[in-house]
């Protein structure tokens, strides 16, 4: 069976019950459409209230600040202040405590060396030893490289020293059998120098001793003592890395005096 085609004039039509509402114009008020009948149930009937009373239906922002009572204010936060462009940075204790302690035994070492170097010809600069003979059995190498050992006896008579080291032999004093005035600073000595207190032997201790403080200065940098946060620590802890070297060479010059 075929139904026939819809035709303008004869379209079918369903009534309604009531009228539908007319759409309000842009820009008008918004129709009030009532609250639902009552449902006898206490709850949702107060949650359809609140919700047809609620603000988010007047466009308007609302205030969410809390009245607290007095006396009932919660405690203060702390926080900590920040100081921008005042006062000194504070220094960043950085750095490995196992490399500063090899440093310092290191640099403790190499102290010692330039003490025990230093100090016999500190002393006979300063006039003190022995004046006597030496007499040269070998000398080999020449320059910083070289080496001269022979005998030294002392002018008095009192002690022969048979095999010691000879230092500042030039010229011909370099040949064996040669024979030359030399001072050593005591008989425990494995040491005599040939000559007087020239600038050589002068310069041979003041180099020293500028090397041991050098060396006491070091000490301070790698263990970060030029970083501490008062200026009395810090000259309290450079004065402590000096007097470690310089407490050596006080020990040399007084063995071998």
């Amino acid at each position: 069976m075929v139904l026939p085609e819809p035709s303008l004039r004869h379209r079918p039509t369903v009534p309604l019950d009531r009228p539908m509402p007319a759409r309000p114009r842009q820009g008008g008020p918004r129709p009030t459409v009532p609250l639902p009948p009552a449902t006898g149930s206490p709850s949702t009937d107060a949650r359809l209230e609140r919700l047809e009373n609620s603000p988010f239906w007047r466009g308007t922002s609302t205030d969410d600040t809390i009245e607290v009572p007095p006396g009932e204010e919660p405690p203060p936060v702390l926080t900590r202040p920040r100081h921008r462009g005042t006062g000194r940075a504070a220094r960043k204790h950085t750095g490995r405590p196992v490399s500063a302690q090899v440093s310092l035994v290191a640099l403790g070492l190499v102290a010692a060396f330039f003490a025990w170097v230093s100090a016999e010809p500190f002393w006979l600069a300063v006039g003190h030893g022995d004046h006597g003979y030496a007499t040269t059995t070998q000398c080999t190498g020449d320059g910083v490289t070289q080496r001269c050992a022979g005998r030294f006896a002392d002018a008095g008579g009192r002690y022969t020293i048979t095999q010691v080291r000879l230092l500042g032999v030039e010229g011909q004093a370099r040949q064996p059998g040669a024979v030359t005035p030399a001072r050593m600073v005591s008989p425990d000595s494995l040491q005599a120098y040939v000559g007087g207190t020239g600038a050589l032997l002068q310069l041979r201790w003041m180099l020293g001793f500028a090397l041991v403080l050098l060396c006491g200065y070091a000490i301070a940098g790698v263990t970060k003592a030029r970083r501490l946060d008062t200026a009395k620590a810090r000259r309290a802890a450079v004065l402590l890395s000096l007097a470690g070297p310089l407490a050596l060479l006080a020990g040399f010059l007084a063995a071998a005096y």
